[in-house]
């Protein structure tokens, strides 16, 4: 028994040497990799980003995060290739780079953060991300022939052929709202039916019921039907018919949030239900918002927030409202003093540069703006049999040439409405034979890919109303 705790001393000794031999290796291999850090600089521990995003909304960020924190990184820290305009910000350890406005489709960017350090070192390392952006499609309605139901059909750029998204009798006007197809349908009587589809992997959800909404009245006829971004509501013109004449003529919205009733737009602004509703000659939503810009009857322009929250803003008058500057916060309007620019957020307006080339012709179409300084617009002459032999010119700050686009002579030009990103634009053109989508390289004029089919998705963006092409 004397003798036990002579034995158990050497086992506690062995055990001490061991733990405080393991824990000077850790000391040292701590030490090492401090050393090895400091002369290594960061590392890229991981990217993110919205690949369909980043091509169809401006203020898209990439997120570059570090493996360690990092010292303050300024844009002039970023490089970008190809080149596009960014801005930067950064904390701790990811350095986020937001894109002015959207990149071009289906290509490959590099993001470099140059000289990168973590505080307290002298170390520095390029931590450099590569990212992909996503491709496009564009729909296109295509009318049923010989009793055949019409079609929406989903043209994939990256991809041959056209793909059936929805069917149905009557298809006048679609848009789509997030996960969903909003068709607006025709009877043979011209009254309208409304119904909501759910879409799985961009096509009708054979599981999913179709949902019908009920309408203001009993008969009555939309049109003008247009999507908020966000996917949170929709609105339409509606013109009551129950009585046999056309009354409460105006527009309506439907929060999809809520109850999906229609609910008018009354003359404050203000979505209110058994209201008689704003008249409207053409309206659109504000790119990314969700408010409407509105042309009344009687030609006054009005902000209007579509959920209601908050109130109605007057921006002037204008006879005609050609469309949105890409940022969303700039409208293209026509008046007595020519095409402007109205600035959404003070009313400010600014003349909008129209070199000789682009206007001199006997038809001056809509103008569909690509960038703050470039955009196209749509001329022709009168033929002899008074239909319009039109062309599409292409105006960059002052100076005017003509999109290389063949329109054959026996077509009407219907629409020429850009991509989200302006990089590309889709010509409808009608001729006796049918109705045919191209999609063409807003620069080049160089076919990408064609469609049989009419009134384009990417047209959902353009006011409607008065149309002229």
């Amino acid at each position: 028994m004397s003798t036990e705790p002579g034995r158990r001393r050497p086992v506690a000794h062995r055990f001490r040497r061991r733990f405080t031999a393991v824990v000077l290796v850790l000391v040292v291999v701590a030490a090492l990799a401090a050393v090895v850090g400091s002369q290594q600089g960061p590392r890229l521990k991981s990217v993110s980003y919205d690949a369909s995003g980043i091509v169809s909304r401006p203020a898209q960020r990439v997120i570059i995060t570090a493996n360690q924190a990092l010292q303050k990184v300024s844009a002039d820290d970023v490089r970008v290739s190809p080149a596009a305009a960014h801005t930067v910000t950064s904390s701790g350890n990811t350095v986020a780079v937001e894109f002015a406005g959207p990149l071009a489709y289906d290509r490959s960017y590099t993001v470099t953060v140059a000289g990168a350090r973590a505080p307290g070192q002298r170390a520095t390392a390029d931590l450099r991300a590569t990212i992909r952006t996503g491709t496009t499609d564009v729909l296109a309605l295509v009318p049923g022939t010989d009793g055949a139901k019409d079609r929406i059909v989903r043209r994939s750029l990256d991809a041959s052929g056209a793909t059936t998204v929805y069917q149905g009798t009557g298809i006048t006007e679609y848009v789509r709202l997030s996960r969903f197809l909003v068709v607006l349908s025709d009877s043979d009587v011209g009254d309208s039916r409304i119904d909501v589809v759910t879409l799985r992997n961009g096509v009708e959800d054979p599981d999913a019921p179709v949902e019908h909404l009920t309408l203001p009245t009993s008969e009555g006829h939309a049109s003008a039907l247009h999507a908020a971004d966000d996917g949170a509501s929709f609105g339409f013109q509606y013109a009551d018919t129950s009585t046999g004449q056309s009354k409460d003529v105006g527009l309506y919205v439907v929060d999809m949030t809520g109850t999906h009733m229609p609910e008018a737009i009354a003359a404050d602004g203000k979505p209110t239900t058994g209201a008689v509703p704003m008249t409207v000659s053409q309206w659109a939503y504000v790119p990314r918002t969700e408010s409407a810009l509105v042309r009344t009857a009687a030609d006054e322009l009005f902000l209007v927030d579509m959920s209601g929250r908050a109130d109605l803003v007057r921006l002037g008058s204008a006879t005609y409202l050609h469309g949105f500057v890409g940022t969303g916060t700039t409208a293209v309007v026509e008046s007595g003093t020519g095409i402007e620019r109205v600035d959404l957020t003070d009313g400010k307006r600014t003349a909008i540069v129209a070199p000789a080339a682009s206007t001199d012709a006997q038809y001056l179409g809509r103008i569909a703006q690509l960038t703050d300084d470039t955009y196209l617009r749509t001329v022709g002459d009168v033929r002899a049999d008074g239909t319009i032999a039109s062309r599409i010119v292409r105006v960059d700050g002052s100076r005017a040439s003509r999109l290389p686009v063949t329109i054959p002579d026996d077509a009407s030009l219907t629409a020429v409405c850009p991509s989200p990103n302006g990089q590309f634009v889709a010509v409808a053109t009608k001729s006796p034979t049918g109705a045919l989508v191209s999609i063409v390289d807003a620069t080049s004029g160089a076919l990408e890919a064609s469609t049989v089919g009419e009134d384009v998705d990417w047209c959902g963006a353009l006011p409607s109303g008065d149309e002229v092409g």
